[in-house]
């Protein structure tokens, strides 16, 4: 199998020079395991400068043969804009609750769109039917989307490195900027998160922002299905813990700490970034010396911290921050033989970082907001008995709840962690970290990219089987069989008519009134209407049609050209004076919901509402009322913005079943949720079922809406009257 994985930066630079750190580093162990069972990885990105048009051609060639690369070719001012412009003044503060970094311009979004049909197109054009399209981080959140648009059935996943914050933070961005990421996003089979918490704040934005609700973290959108879930990034456990303890690195590590065996080895690895903390960091250790001057020529504190961003002017600042505030500790606190600080402003390659790890005695990984942060992991497998000090604020957190937690706004918990860290006793250190470092060996990097692997698999299976299912309205599957009579039943909320903010808003359109006609016009033809509406309104609005209508899911029914309704069955109703006062509380609590009475059911509407609180609600009362229905004459069924709860012995299936006649028949059945699912589990075999929207049937087939049930009476009107014509 061909994997295409897609990112914003290629794993070498332009010139052929490999990338340090980041996703190629992280990575590469899975990608290796991938080629040796025979699989091929092409990797997609922007190789980092414009390429004059003239020798793109050729470059593609030689990095594709040399590197198995595939270079997006961006003009450099495209670049410019998108990378500096809306990746990193608006997505990356946003994300990262750096609100007041934020810029939000119609130019740098613009510039964003580009960039990612750039991408689409660099992919479309190497890409061939079951390739693994595996898309990294937050340049390209429009990506999926687009792909999904070239080619239907792509097998497609999303991975965000950063934090995906809360909804509060997310609406910040304008309305045309936020729906076309989120419907970007969707377009992947899955979307995977570092955590659980910004699975569930991704889950609560499409709801809040779209209106988009999901099934235990599947979102059915646009007639495909986008599974989500937390997959906490890995690393490659066995490369970090073999090297540790090897003799080459116990000589450098000797070798590094050769001058300062007696110090205990404070260190800080982290990129030059606002989120980082890197100055906070400083300022707690500038307050563990103050309250704790026992430990001064003791301890030193060894900050690396890895260029980024150097052209950007408010890095520059940071940066000379970070450098005033080492000078001024060294100068305060440093003698002539001891400094506190020593400061590399550089990135070290893995066979220095591993040594530097292993002399650690107190890891501080303190960033203010981190979607993972694998510095942390890579520290725990590294050492023997070094104390990670970890921010709660990152992703790692949740993993990791053994080290010492800290909130990285608090100068006085960082001071205190770093007491505690480095005072605490070896065995306890070592037992702590045993169980961590555990817990990543069962999660490395190739677990974690196989994961990600095998639950895409599933959704794009699961994807398959619900595309299969969708049909053109006007497809001749769909038309009767040989002379046998018709019998139609439609549900009318969500199949005849499209839903409306109030049930008394939803009446039927003059054409669907003039298309009844000509099909009762018709011979052999029989209509049935089996909805949840009270017979008032069925009788108001079809009662001179000789059709069969039956409301309030099979309570009522009125045969064709008969004026009376018949009860289906007989109940005592005793149970609504009850469950009628508890829907009203709810309705006072939830403005814009508001209960209806029937006959024999009471429907709690929440279309209206505020959708995050009318669904909270909508849980919170199907957990009640589920939790007191059994033996209690009623049952509670969740609708499309609906509660429902109505009495036993009523349903569409049983109600479907006594109206059909026993003859041999050509039999439809058309409706939209799970109320209709009844008719189409009781149906017989040779029925034709039809879904109405996205959620999940045992329909044989399934419409997008409402609009092509339209059509496909027009398409059988059609048929029959052309039928009936020839000779």
């Amino acid at each position: 199998m061909r994997l295409i994985l897609v990112s914003n930066r290629l794993p070498v630079q332009w010139d052929g020079t490999p990338s340090v750190g980041g996703l190629a580093t992280g990575l590469s162990s899975f990608l290796s395991h991938w080629k040796s069972l025979g699989n091929e990885v092409l990797w997609v990105g922007w190789p980092g400068k414009s390429i004059p048009e003239k020798e793109q051609k050729k470059y593609s060639e030689q990095m594709e043969k040399e590197y198995g690369t595939i270079p997006v070719f961006l003009k450099q001012k495209l670049a410019d804009f998108f990378y500096n412009g809306f990746c990193n003044k608006t997505i990356w503060p946003l994300f990262h609750y750096f609100t007041a970094h934020c810029e939000y311009s119609d130019l740098t979004f613009q510039s964003y769109e580009e960039a990612n049909e750039e991408f689409a197109q660099t992919v479309a054009k190497i890409y061939q039917p079951g390739d693994w399209v595996w898309v990294h981080d937050y340049h390209l959140f429009l990506l999926p989307g687009l792909l999904r648009n070239i080619f239907p059935n792509i097998f497609i996943s999303f991975f965000l490195h950063i934090p995906f914050p809360t909804f509060e933070i997310f609406r910040l961005m304008p309305e045309r900027f936020r729906t076309k990421i989120l419907n970007g996003l969707l377009g992947s089979d899955l979307i995977g998160f570092h955590t659980q918490s910004y699975t569930q704040y991704f889950l609560r934005t499409l709801l809040r922002c779209l209106g988009i609700e999901n099934e235990r973290g599947v979102v059915y959108h646009q007639n495909h299905l986008t599974k989500t879930g937390a997959f906490p990034m890995g690393i490659n456990v066995e490369q970090f813990s073999n090297y540790a303890k090897s003799k080459e690195c116990a000589e450098i590590a000797n070798s590094i700490n050769r001058n300062h065996k007696d110090l205990k080895q404070i260190l800080s690895v982290d990129r030059l970034d606002y989120t980082k903390g890197v100055l906070q960091r400083l300022n707690a250790f500038d307050l563990f010396l103050k309250e704790n001057p026992h430990w001064i020529r003791k301890c030193k504190f060894v900050l690396v911290l890895v260029p980024s961003r150097t052209d950007v002017s408010s890095y520059q600042s940071m940066k000379r921050a970070i450098d005033e505030k080492v000078g001024s500790i060294n100068g305060i606190y440093g003698t002539l033989d001891w400094t506190p600080i020593l400061y590399q402003y550089k990135g070290f390659p893995f066979e220095e970082l591993v040594p530097l790890y292993k002399n650690t005695h107190v890891m501080l990984v303190t960033p203010f907001r981190d979607g993972m942060n694998l510095v942390a992991k890579e520290f725990l497998v590294s050492q023997d008995s070094g104390m990670l000090v970890l921010s709660e604020m990152a992703g790692a957190s949740a993993e990791l709840p053994e080290a010492i937690l800290v909130n990285p706004n608090d100068l006085k918990s960082i001071s205190e962690a770093i007491r505690e860290a480095i005072e605490m006793p070896k065995e306890e250190i070592q037992n702590r970290n045993q169980i961590m470092i555990k817990r990543l060996s069962e999660n490395s990097v190739k677990d974690w990219a196989e994961k990600i692997f095998h639950e895409t698999e599933e959704a794009a299976t699961k994807n398959l089987s619900f595309q299969t299912k969708s049909i053109s309205p006007n497809s001749e599957q769909l038309l009767p069989n040989a002379n046998k009579p018709i019998f139609i039943i439609f549900d009318y909320d969500g199949t005849l008519v499209p839903f409306q903010s109030l049930p008394h808003l939803a009446i039927p359109y003059p054409e669907l009134i003039e298309n009844f006609k000509k099909l009762l016009s018709l011979k052999n033809v029989t209509i049935a209407i089996i909805s949840g509406r009270d017979r008032t309104f069925l009788e108001n609005h079809f009662g001179d049609f000789p059709i069969h209508l039956v409301a309030e899911h099979g309570a009522w029914h009125k045969p064709p050209n008969i004026q009376n309704w018949n009860s289906l069955f007989t109940s005592s109703g005793e149970w609504k004076s009850q469950i009628l006062n508890h829907l009203n509380e709810f309705t006072k609590r939830v403005p814009g919901s508001f209960t209806e009475e029937k006959d024999f059911s009471l429907v709690w509407h929440f279309r209206n509402a505020d959708p995050d609180i009318g669904l909270n609600a909508a849980r919170e009362m199907l957990d009640e009322l589920s939790q007191v229905s059994s033996n209690s004459g009623f049952f509670v069924q969740r609708g499309n913005k609906i509660i429902e709860v109505r009495e036993y012995g009523t349903g569409k299936g049983k109600a479907a079943l006594k109206i059909l006649p026993n003859d041999d028949m050509n039999i439809f059945i058309f409706g939209d949720d799970a109320t209709d699912e009844d008719m189409f589990r009781e149906m017989p075999e040779p029925a034709i079922t039809v879904k109405i929207g996205k959620s999940e049937t045992m329909a044989k087939y399934r419409f997008k809406s409402p609009n092509e049930v339209q059509i496909w009476i027009k398409n059988l009107i059609n048929y029959l009257e052309g039928k009936n014509e020839t000779p």
